[in-house]
């Protein structure tokens, strides 16, 4: 199956069969790939969001300043992707699911030793390399806190500010736990009322808790953020995987330059709702995320046709992307940050980005496996006890 079907009129046959055309028009929904091309491309926006946030750019000259700070700019929302892409996995995994032996109780564990398991590990190295950072840099002003390291293990983070400076990315943990935890019901939602009362509901849980929050005067940081505030997006990624299983043909709507410029369009709204609407920017992240969606996507589908290597690499990198997300920010803040942390020329900024960024996806090659054989272990712990319980 080609990755980019052939549209040209004076090449497309008259006349085709309907297993042709249904083949033709059902690739995306086939070949998942980018969905891994996407975690890809959203983690190296992650890194490279950090890391020039943390240095320091040199000034001169002006015309490379400016384009390093675009850049800057245009890959913070990158990490939105991980929200519909997160509804989208987890709604794929439901829909495929063996019914007869189907358990929330094993789905919840799954994901506990998965994700949970290797981010309560993280949380104690990020406080050990700050303890350790502030020996080694007179730069590096954190002192060591019970309340914050009991925030950050028990996914409190975001209510309490004083923890923010351990591992700021770490914001997003919270939310996409929050999320998670209310994905069974909004499956049910789904199921028993359908794909329109699910983005209304979610909709309204979304926008009406940003409203609460800035009746009560609630920061207007991400790090602040509960996990209502991006319910629609973690919403749309489940229709979308719902309208993966029963029509996919109209997923093949996504691919194109239609949309592309749409994604485009939409970043720009954001763009224009942040920076002359009163409060836009506490309510414009589904509009980006849907726009980075859209965009991101048509960039990584014509990648892989066109550049298969880069496709590759990318599907590489959203392997170990969970990992990376974790451990690169306190090493980078405490470790090898604060020596760096100069004024310096910007193309060698970004560059050194780039080199970090595959520094970090090395290790996580080496620390991921006793990681994950510890979460294996563990759910085949929770399996094994409940074989014997039936």
């Amino acid at each position: 199956m080609s990755d980019k079907p052939n549209n040209s009129a004076s090449t497309r046959p008259v006349a085709r069969t309907s297993v042709a055309i249904h083949a033709s028009i059902q690739d995306i929904s086939v070949d998942l790939t980018w969905v891994d091309m996407l975690k890809g491309i959203a983690i190296v926006g992650v890194f490279l969001d950090n890391w020039t946030g943390h240095m320091r750019f040199a000034t001169s000259p002006a015309l490379l300043y400016h384009l390093a700070v675009i850049v800057s700019a245009a890959v913070g929302p990158f990490v939105q992707v991980f929200f519909i892409l997160s509804g989208f996995g987890l709604t794929v995994g439901y829909l495929n699911r063996d019914r007869a032996n189907w358990s929330w109780k094993e789905w919840a564990w799954r994901r506990i030793t998965k994700i949970v398991v290797p981010y309560e590990i993280v949380v104690v190295f990020s406080f050990l390399l700050g303890v350790l950072g502030s020996h080694l840099y007179t730069s590096v002003n954190v002192q060591f806190s019970w309340a914050s390291l009991l925030a950050y293990i028990t996914f409190s983070r975001n209510f309490y500010a004083q923890s923010w400076m351990w591992n700021p990315p770490l914001w997003f943990m919270p939310v996409i736990i929050g999320l998670y935890i209310s994905f069974p019901v909004l499956i049910k939602i789904l199921e028993r009322w359908g794909a329109g009362v699910l983005l209304l509901i979610s909709g309204l849980v979304t926008y009406g808790t940003l409203i609460i929050a800035v009746l009560v005067g609630a920061p207007k940081t991400h790090s602040a953020d509960v996990f209502t505030f991006w319910m629609v997006q973690f919403a749309l990624g489940i229709v979308l995987a719902r309208i993966r299983e029963t029509a996919p043909q109209k997923l093949r709507h996504l691919i194109g330059l239609r949309p592309f410029f749409l994604g485009i369009g939409l970043l720009l709204c954001s763009w224009v709702l942040r920076t002359y609407v009163p409060l836009g920017k506490v309510f414009n992240d589904s509009v980006t995320s849907v726009g980075m969606f859209l965009a991101l996507l048509n960039l990584v589908w014509t990648a892989r046709a066109k550049v298969p290597v880069m496709g590759k690499m990318l599907n590489h990198l959203s392997y170990r992307s969970y990992y990376m997300y974790l451990i690169h920010c306190p090493i980078m803040m405490f470790l090898i940050g604060p020596p760096l942390r100069v004024p310096t020329n910007p193309i060698v900024v970004i560059a050194l980005g780039v080199v970090y960024l595959v520094v970090i996806f090395l290790l996580c090659g080496f620390i991921s496996r006793p990681i994950e054989k510890l979460s294996s272990w563990a759910y085949r712990k929770y399996a094994g006890f409940e074989a014997r319980k039936d």
